[in-house]
């Protein structure tokens, strides 16, 4: 299972990728809704391990 930074880390690798030189548009488009994804799904994580800790007390 990915871990929220590891999310992170590959949400920056998709949004370098979609600022390359000689990219297409709707190929960097498609690279920074990954990237806005990843973000969310790195949140996500982030939640369910803090209620997973408050809930443990």
């Amino acid at each position: 299972m990915l871990t929220a930074s590891q999310c992170q880390a590959l949400a920056n690798e998709y949004k370098s990728l979609a600022r390359q030189p000689n990219i297409s548009e709707e190929r960097a488009a498609m690279l920074l809704n990954i990237a806005r994804s990843l973000v969310g799904l790195a949140t996500q994580f982030d939640k369910l391990a803090a209620h997973m800790r408050d809930n443990a007390k």
